[in-house]
């Protein structure tokens, strides 16, 4: 489950993409382009209208790279437990890495916004627990949210140490933890490609059925319905997961309103569901935790 409170964290397409998947690369690029166009003309709801163009933009860039996060790491439950996956460790941690191996896969510069998008919710969401003095929890089944930050960036860092020696700096990433980010991603990523490649889709069989649904929403959640639909976030990762993989039962992806922010994959539903309330809550991190051009690693 991706955790409920302390927000979470940011992507975008779905599963790990081989490099030779044309169609899902075509999907990528034309959803990167949709969400820089929303950026561009999202008028985002009531709080953030006072805001000038350029901060509003920001905002949708942090919200959308946050959410699509959120459903990778949602994905990664599904792919677990749907193709019945061997997890050495924690699943929240499975999940986590799941999510930032698929931006790495795809290679681009908007999936790496993404992923230092990502790690800077979870930095912002551990700065407003310090700041509202909240009581860690400790017995979670996830990992501290500055944890979970680092996790994203020591990735990366292993993916790419001169690519990504500029982020570990800005995050003060240890130079001897650096290194051994090497043996992590190394790992990770191995372990990943076995666990997925029996489930791979061959071309001459069959994709499965995933069904999107935007439930209705009220009120300033509305603006994020709307962004959501606009940039087709649901539709691009239904079209990613059965395009390179074989699920043994369909399912669906959802976005409505619960009553708070989170997203979780409900197993006995068959439904991945994402709530509007986790768009609004990294919305107003984002607004309340940072100033505006100035780094808040």
């Amino acid at each position: 489950m991706f955790r409920q409170a302390p927000i979470a964290a940011a992507v975008v397409a779905l599963s790990i993409i081989p490099a030779a998947a044309d169609p899902s690369t075509k999907r990528v690029i034309a959803f990167e382009q949709r969400v820089r166009e929303a950026a561009r003309a999202m008028d985002m709801s009531p709080r953030l209208r006072d805001l000038a163009p350029d901060q509003r933009r920001r905002i949708v860039e942090f919200v959308a790279g946050n959410v699509l996060f959120a459903l990778l790491h949602e994905m990664g439950h599904a792919h677990i437990t749907e193709m019945g996956l061997v997890v050495l460790g924690r699943e929240e941690d499975a999940a986590d890495s799941f999510a930032v191996l698929t931006m790495l896969k795809v290679g681009s510069s908007f999936s790496r916004e993404v992923l230092v998008q990502a790690s800077l919710g979870w930095f912002l969401s551990a700065y407003r627990d310090e700041k509202e003095r909240v009581r860690l929890s400790f017995y979670d089944e996830h990992g501290l949210d500055r944890q979970r930050a680092y996790g994203i960036v020591c990735l990366m860092v292993g993916s790419d140490p001169d690519k990504f020696t500029d982020l570990a700096k800005m995050t003060k990433l240890p130079e001897e933890r650096q290194r051994s980010c090497l043996g992590d991603y190394s790992t990770a990523s191995w372990s990943w490609e076995q666990v997925m490649k029996p489930h791979r889709r061959a071309s001459d069989q069959p994709k499965n059925k995933i069904e999107v649904v935007y439930d209705k929403a009220e009120g300033e959640l509305v603006a994020f319905q709307q962004l959501f639909r606009s940039i087709e976030l649901l539709e691009t990762i239904a079209d990613v997961a059965s395009e390179e993989y074989v699920w043994r039962r369909p399912f669906t992806l959802g976005m409505q309103s619960c009553g708070a922010p989170g997203a979780h994959w409900d197993l006995s539903q068959r439904k991945l569901v994402v709530c509007y309330e986790l768009a609004a809550e990294f919305a107003m991190l984002y607004r309340q935790y940072t100033k505006w051009g100035v780094s808040p690693y």
